[in-house]
């Protein structure tokens, strides 16, 4: 069976950027459009955090990517591009569906290495380019698992899972009284788990903490994601602060190009340090385990795809490092292929869940992807287990 086209197509979606800061994707406030500096132009629907320089965008966007058959199977993959999608899609289908067009749609490891090779002497072994790999190799295995008539957990070598654990990525709020109220409503709905952002200073995120364990004591879990903003001294005295309220981890505290700093913190922090979602391959990752300089792997399989991901997740068990895989701003495919890739992990930690996120990528599903505060089911049909709405998703494709 040979691949008979590749098309991705930038998506962009409306949101509600007041319900949705403090969630993953949106973890903090972006600055106003009157503010000096604020955007990449007047009309630019990226704008920059009000308390570090990272832009975000005010939608949700992402890439989908549709690869055929000549037998006429669809795989659907995603490459996760929170940012300017259209980048992504056009190293898709200006250069990479030429590369794999006419080759084995049942090779994914092959058509990834071919990928990979075609840019690496010039440099590109990172950033948009290996995202839109990643892209095509998630439709790949889609095809795989729907040829073989199995969900590609199977083909992963795990039995279709009991549901997963997750926690809830973020707190929705303006304050912390609006925060607790989040989670309250969550905990009541079973939630027992839940990231914050360090959104503001280290002392806000230090009372929200208290007001958390007073509400709630040790009844939940608690992480903390620092968006790389700490320095090496104040990381490691945070994290002194965080051991204190019995923060689960804390997850990237510095750069994401520092590995000796990393491997200083992760030696002397009274908790663990989780890093992963910024890097996309074993050769990048591999000097932060050989340097020690993590404790929690969080791979993202719509930067990595299952391909590279696999070998992320044997890195890993090789150094005894647990897994808890990175879900963001991703919509349908890339949610699946996170939960097929966690099921057949044995060092798996916990999944990351946005409930917001997960209701936009049900728009386009025939077969929503079940999930509650709690747990994530996955998917058992053949494939990845969607059943893509085309015609819904094409309204957003721009």
């Amino acid at each position: 069976m040979k691949i008979a086209s590749v098309k991705a197509f930038a998506v962009k979606l409306p949101r509600d950027l007041m319900r949705a800061t403090g969630t993953a994707g949106s973890p903090v406030r972006l600055k106003n459009r009157t503010t000096e500096d604020v955007a990449i132009d007047a009309s630019s629907s990226y704008l920059w955090a009000e308390s570090y320089r990272t832009l975000y965008s005010t939608k949700i966007e992402t890439t989908f990517v549709r690869v055929e058959t000549d037998a006429g199977i669809i795989g659907w993959g995603e490459a996760q591009s929170p940012v300017a999608p259209e980048i992504t899609a056009t190293a898709i289908n200006r250069l990479l569906a030429s590369i794999i067009t006419g080759d084995d749609a049942l090779a994914p490891e092959q058509a990834w290495s071919k990928m990979y090779a075609a840019m690496r002497v010039r440099g590109h072994t990172g950033g948009f380019l290996l995202d839109a790999i990643a892209g095509i190799d998630i439709a790949l295995w889609d095809i795989c698992g729907k040829t073989y008539n199995q969900p590609v957990c199977r083909l992963l070598g795990a039995s279709p899972a009991a549901p997963l654990p997750c926690y809830i990525s973020g707190l929705a709020g303006a304050s912390d009284e609006e925060k607790l109220s989040y989670a309250r409503q969550h905990v009541e709905a079973g939630a027992r788990s839940f990231k914050l952002f360090l959104d503001n200073s280290e002392d806000n995120c230090l009372r929200l903490l208290d007001a958390l364990r007073e509400a709630f004591d040790m009844q939940v879990a608690l992480y903390v994601d620092a968006l790389w903003r700490l320095t090496p001294k104040s990381a490691l005295s945070f994290a002194g602060e965080l051991a204190k309220r019995k923060v689960g981890w804390l997850e990237a505290p510095l750069m994401p190009e520092d590995v000796a700093g990393h491997a200083k913190l992760t030696a002397h922090a009274e908790i663990p340090i989780a890093i992963g979602e910024s890097y996309r391959t074993r050769f990048e990752m591999l000097p932060f385990f050989q340097s020690g300089a993590l404790d929690i792997l969080q791979p993202d399989i719509g930067r990595s795809g299952l391909t590279e991901g696999r070998k992320l997740a044997a890195l890993s068990e090789t150094f005894h490092v647990p897994l808890a895989p990175h879900i963001s701003i991703g919509l349908g495919p890339q949610i699946a292929a996170a939960l097929h890739f966690g099921a057949a992990c044995g060092n798996l930690l916990v999944m990351e869940c946005n409930p917001k996120v997960y209701e936009a990528a049900n728009v386009f599903l025939k077969n929503p992807i079940e999930f509650n505060f709690a747990s994530l089911a996955v998917p058992t049909a053949p494939g990845l287990g969607l059943e893509i709405d085309e015609a819904k998703l094409f309204e957003f494709v721009t």
